[in-house]
């Protein structure tokens, strides 16, 4: 089987919405309210009528889309070194494992190989789920959280902050805030990296203060501190240099590229992109990858609301010499196949396997297309 082989045509599509949970119900962020322990992953299965088929999260093909698209040659929405077409968009990452199929290789290799196996994660599941404790309940609360993500996995720990920016009094919201932030810091370690993320509930004066209070800590970086502004970026990363801090700012994840936001990377205010992975896809990253590597920084996609996301995810992790850390959280992911997955030690390590090794069961599939969300659509 030869993808350029323009025979290949799409025989078929299946979509499955995989529902899955977290170990606890997942609280607010700084905006906000609680986001409870369910996920739905919208997960597409696309077959070529060679017999290869090629899987991943592609949560905007609705059935009449998935129609329009059989029968199609593969050529047409995909090809290679770039990727994607704009036909062939909304199964981005399901195209991108099929063609790693065809061949024969991990996608890593399909893609570069130009990272490492090894991809460091970080468990983002840290929110603000401690609105009803006293000081001492809230640390208690923290230490099942981060022993919860050990267990798992995970040594490195993202935090949600923001609390007087709308759950309580600002001056008690920031106190606690650093309360949590100085408690995850010890319940994990002193090698755990440490990130906060104030989904823009922050502003200058009050991010300047954390960073300060903060210092024992070793913040590794700081997420979306307000809306990406070239005079606050500016000024927020001057404070940080004249402070010796190591800290990098992450911003990126809320819609489209506002302007002159890629400036701000370029100029270095702004350290680790993060648009979403599932939503902008594996071509336009690959593109991403390349344009931001000469000014030094870092590919730190957003990822929050899937969990099978993270194999494409961790592939293009492994095929980029200038990632940073793969956003992730606990989950059992029953009714799934992974070939050669393992998540150790705050590691998880891509498999040597064709494609993405990620699939789901059998009796998953033939359930899952027949259930709200889900459909099957063949070539007639």
């Amino acid at each position: 089987m030869a993808l350029g082989d323009l025979s290949c045509r799409i025989h078929q599509i299946e979509r499955v919405d995989l529902r899955l949970q977290h170990p606890r119900s997942i609280g607010c962020n700084g905006r906000i309210g609680v986001h409870g322990p369910d996920i739905r992953d919208p997960v597409v299965r696309i077959h070529a009528d060679n017999g290869a088929v090629g899987i991943g999260w592609a949560g905007r093909l609705d059935r009449d889309t998935a129609r329009s698209l059989i029968g199609r040659p593969l050529a047409d929405l995909f090809s290679l070194p770039d990727g994607a077409s704009e036909a062939g968009r909304l199964i981005d990452l399901p195209l991108w494992d099929l063609a790693a199929r065809l061949h024969d290789q991990p996608l890593y290799q399909l893609l570069g190989a130009r990272g490492s196996r090894r991809v460091e994660v970080y468990d983002g599941s840290i929110y603000i789920d401690d609105l009803d404790a006293d000081d001492a309940g809230a640390r208690e609360i923290f230490r099942a959280e981060v022993e919860s993500g050990t267990r798992f996995g995970f040594t490195n720990f993202k935090i949600k902050i923001g609390r007087g920016a709308r759950w309580m009094p600002y001056q008690q919201g920031l106190d606690r805030d650093l309360l949590v932030i100085h408690a995850v810091r010890e319940f994990a370690g002193p090698d755990a990296k440490v990130l906060i993320d104030a989904n823009n509930s922050t502003v200058m004066n009050t991010a300047c203060e954390i960073l300060r209070q903060c210092e024992d800590v070793g913040i590794y970086w700081f997420e979306e501190p307000f809306p990406e502004d070239t005079a606050f970026n500016k000024t927020f990363k001057a404070f940080i240099a004249e402070q010796g801090y190591n800290t990098l700012v992450a911003d990126g994840e809320s819609g489209p590229p506002p302007p002159g936001y890629f400036d701000m990377v370029e100029r270095g205010w702004i350290d680790v992109v993060q648009h979403d992975f599932h939503a902008y896809g594996l071509t336009w990253w690959k593109a991403t990858a390349d344009r931001i590597a000469p000014w030094g920084a870092h590919c730190g996609p957003h990822t929050w609301g899937s969990a099978i996301e993270r194999f494409a995810h961790a592939h293009f992790a492994a095929s980029v010499p200038n990632y940073s850390l793969l956003e992730a959280a606990p989950c059992e992911l029953p009714g799934t196949v992974l070939d050669g997955w393992e998540l150790r030690d705050g590691f998880l390590i891509v498999p040597d396997t064709p494609g993405t090794g990620f699939d789901l069961e059998p009796e998953v599939i033939e359930s899952g297309v027949t259930t709200e969300g889900g459909f099957r659509v063949t070539a007639a």
